[in-house]
């Protein structure tokens, strides 16, 4: 099975199937299935971005970098009924404050500009307001190309859960912005304007693989859909009580009503399995067609005009995907790492463009893989870089000498080389 590239784009915040997202997200990458280059929140509360490190930070990978949509008109403090907020307030994390991560574009930006053409996999499965401005982005220091050029050039696919392809046309219910005509069904689905018209503009600027996986996959039910919910969280009950993922489950049950059941639709876990393991004996694609959504919230997928845009559909029945999904959760196995990744290689100063560029490290042992850069000057930490590139503009370059070193997700170091600029 081909080791996928993974940026995350998540929601952590109500709902907990984004922390079973995260679980089931380090296991395979456990398993060696894929690297994950980046997890992105997209809520405008604090914590979430908090609750991504304290989950890092569980499965031993804190150096992974987190980014943050920074758009909106101010951060906001999450509901302490919400999971965020319970796992900033007690599980160690490696930042202290929101504001430690990278800009979600500058993040997002960095990354592709020094990735191999078509090799990273983007799974949405919260809003788009990462991936909206990603889009619409400018060229900047990593890159001369615009958002656009830049994903169609290093994306291999986008994969997002939402809308609805229930015989090829349905109503979104709300990560595409919702439709009107599900309020008598949930307030909540609802049309929102701002999600529908910036997913609108994603489907129809995104220049690579835009493939769905729609309500109907892991919320099967709902409307009268009739297609089968795949539950997934119960088996939960068997990790230890203070295991971050049993922990964000049962306190998302806790604070709306006492319950031992702790079962929750797996629609993000779906979008995310497709994601890293294609269709395999789970999932049927129906893709090389273009998809439709209205300003009022209808999907239509038509495969007569030739295009680059589809969705799945559930091969296998739903409790036998949610049992691997489920399995895939709950993993339990040592991730700790304690073999550093190798040096850098031909590390190089261009004059011309004011950047310090090199080959991008490696790491041989199975489940690690490289994040990030350390750049040293003078012993001091000065820059990450979280490409294969380092622009000098705004770090001081008069004969100095800087140290990099590789960093994998564990957060240990290769061996340091060095370059002077005179």
């Amino acid at each position: 099975m081909a080791q996928k590239k993974i940026i995350l784009d998540t929601d952590p915040s109500a709902d907990p199937d984004d922390v079973g997202c995260m679980a089931m997200l380090h296991n395979l990458a456990t398993l060696g299935e894929c690297e994950i280059l980046a997890i992105i929140n997209s809520t405008e509360f604090k914590q979430s971005t908090l609750s991504i490190s304290a989950i890092n930070t569980f499965y031993s990978r804190p150096a992974i970098p987190i980014g943050d949509y920074h758009g909106y008109a101010q951060k906001v403090e999450a509901s302490p009924n919400n999971y965020d907020h319970h796992l900033a307030r007690v599980y160690p994390r490696s930042i202290n404050s929101w504001k430690e991560a990278q800009e979600s574009v500058a993040l997002y930006r960095e990354i592709l500009a020094s990735a191999e053409d078509r090799s990273i996999t983007i799974a949405i499965i919260g809003t788009m307001h990462n991936f909206y401005a990603l889009l619409r982005s400018e060229e900047d220091a990593f890159s001369s190309m615009d958002g656009k050029a830049l994903v169609e050039q290093k994306v291999a696919e986008v994969v997002t859960m939402g809308g609805n392809f229930i015989e090829g046309k349905g109503y979104d219910r709300t990560n595409w912005g919702g439709s009107n005509v599900l309020c008598s069904y949930t307030d909540w689905s609802c049309l929102n304007e701002e999600r529908n018209r910036m997913c609108r503009y994603e489907i129809d600027h995104c220049p690579s693989p835009f493939i769905a996986s729609g309500w109907e996959v892991g919320c099967g039910d709902y409307y009268n859909a009739q297609y089968g919910n795949v539950m997934t969280g119960q088996g939960l009950k068997q990790l230890d009580t203070s295991h971050i993922l049993r922990r964000s489950y049962e306190y998302h049950f806790l604070t709306r009503r006492e319950t031992a059941d702790i079962m929750r639709h797996s629609n993000d876990q779906c979008a995310l399995h497709f994601a890293v393991r294609g269709e395999g004996h789970n999932y049927t694609s129906h893709l090389n067609g273009v998809i439709d959504l209205s300003v009022e919230g209808v999907c239509t997928w038509d495969e007569s005009i030739l295009g680059q845009q589809g969705f799945i559909q559930k091969k296998r029945d739903k409790d036998s995907i949610a049992a691997e999904i489920e399995m895939l959760m709950m993993l339990d196995q040592d991730v700790s790492d304690m073999t550093p990744p190798e040096a850098i290689k031909h590390l190089l100063y261009d004059a011309q463009q004011h950047k310090i560029v090199w080959d991008a490290a490696t790491d041989s042992t199975i489940g690690s893989w490289v994040v990030a850069y350390h750049v040293y000057s003078e012993d001091r930490l000065v820059h990450v870089a979280f490409g294969t590139q380092l622009v000098l503009s705004d770090l001081p370059m008069a004969n100095k000498t800087y140290e990099i070193r590789a960093v994998n997700a564990a957060g240990l170091e290769s061996e340091s080389q060095s370059i002077s600029i005179e």
